[in-house]
């Protein structure tokens, strides 16, 4: 499927998978440069005591990028703050004290701080971000007023001063200007279309198109549900212009939420018909829904209550999920396959997958993308597809192939031993009552 045609075909909450990989390989390594810049010229400067404070700011910096990096993004970004602000604050009072000659400069920092906290917490609010951010411009405030000269003391020259005032002024303007452009792409022009989009979701404005999923002799055997927006002036929305959105707004957990319960009742209501009730309904989840803390007791619970077999439901995980915790990943996938729920990954190839995570991951299913298909008009192209095929056999897979548009797609994607097959070939997403009148 096109990787924005339903939930959970891109990127991971109040931001979404970009933001996060912004955030990780951006802004961290950014203050790891600072940090160390200035541990450098402490070093050079001699200064032992700073030189020691700026080393530890540099490392506990890397630590928690690290802490992010494995899908705790939310706390990284709250102990690198703690970290920042203790530096500040002790560089502020001891070092870098106002005079007539040099102004103090270093607390403006704290500014970078609050904007940082900020955007932490339209990731994950809590208190003690809140009172991060306060504290950051209470201090600000506090440093710009007043002297706040102490007798403990050990200022700076004012020589050494005047040129590292111009230094972190300038480092500080930088900062601001990335800070603001990254709330601008978050709060920008699409931000009237997020508000309508929360709108919507209160207002239940969505709909599951449902699109064939088909065995070798062209059998029904399931469908892959694909969201849709019916907006009630726009009529119904591409995917693609309202998906991207509802990740940068962080609505991808509520839409996926939404989406599952759905599934789970169209397969409550399946169970009961004859030519029905042993159909697999595929549902996309966005790596946002899937981190979160319950996602395993919503899904399970979900099923309980219906009471519908859980080989039913099979969860489809995109490729950009390896960017996170990936041992967090296998040990969900493990506890989600415990309870007979079926896990395929989709759209293989397109992203970060390696043989190496294969070999991890618990899946029942391997969805070879619509691209990969489109390409076996070329040898090289056919070549890849049979390789790509013979390992997830080897591997134990069930292979589907998506995309598929023509007779001859389908004859060679059955020779190659695909059993299960979803493309315009067979059918298009199709709201319930036209899928159920046309295909069961």
């Amino acid at each position: 499927m096109n990787r924005f045609s339903d939930i959970g075909k891109c990127g991971t909450q109040k931001l979404h998978l970009r933001d996060l990989q912004f955030i990780c390989f951006v802004a961290f390594p950014v203050g790891a440069v600072v940090s160390g810049m200035w541990a450098l010229i402490f070093a050079l400067m001699q200064n032992q005591v700073l030189f020691i404070s700026s080393t530890l700011l540099f490392v506990a910096i890397l630590a928690c990028w690290w802490v992010a990096r494995k899908g705790h993004l939310s706390t990284g970004m709250l102990l690198a703050q703690v970290a920042c602000v203790a530096f500040i604050l002790q560089f502020s009072l001891w070092f870098d004290v106002h005079d007539d000659a040099v102004p103090r400069v270093s607390h403006i920092y704290l500014l970078i701080i609050a904007l940082a906290g900020f955007v932490n917490y339209q990731l994950a609010p809590s208190r003690l971000q809140l009172l991060i951010i306060l504290v950051a411009i209470a201090c600000f405030t506090l440093f710009s007023a007043t002297p706040m000269a102490f007798s403990f003391a050990t200022p700076l020259t004012d020589d050494v001063r005047a040129i590292t005032a111009w230094i972190h002024a300038a480092v500080v303007a930088l900062l601001l200007c990335g800070s603001v452009l990254l709330l601008q792409r978050k709060l920008g022009p699409d931000s009237m279309l997020a508000r309508e989009l929360r709108s919507a979701i209160a207002k239940e404005q969505f709909e599951l198109f449902f699109q064939p999923q088909v065995d070798g002799a062209g059998g029904l055997i399931g469908a892959e549900a694909l969201l849709r927006w019916k907006h009630p002036r726009l009529g119904y929305v591409a995917p693609d212009n309202f998906i991207p959105i509802a990740e940068r707004a962080g609505l991808m957990p509520e839409l996926g939420g939404w989406v599952l319960r759905t599934a789970v009742e169209t397969l409550s209501a399946w169970s009961l018909r004859e030519d029905t009730k042993d159909l697999v309904l595929s549902v996309n989840v966005s790596p946002d829904q899937f981190f979160k803390e319950d996602f395993f007791e919503n899904v399970t619970s979900a099923l309980e209550a219906s009471a519908i077999e859980p080989r039913r439901l099979q969860l489809e995980l995109t490729e950009t999920m390896f960017v996170a915790d990936v041992d967090g990943l296998v040990k969900k996938m493990k506890a989600l396959q415990d309870r007979g729920i079926g896990i395929a990954l989709d759209d293989f190839g397109t992203g970060y997958s390696s043989l190496s995570y294969l070999r991890q991951l618990p899946l029942q299913q391997l969805k070879i993308d619509r691209s990969f298909v489109w390409a076996i008009t070329t040898k090289r192209g056919a070549l890849l597809v049979r390789s790509i095929a013979q390992m997830g056999h080897d591997l134990g897979l069930e292979i589907l192939a998506e995309g598929i548009e023509t007779d001859e797609q389908f004859q060679f994607m059955l020779d190659c031993g695909c059993s299960a097959f979803q493309g315009y070939h067979f059918g298009r997403p199709l709201a319930l009552h036209a899928f159920e009148d046309r295909f069961v």
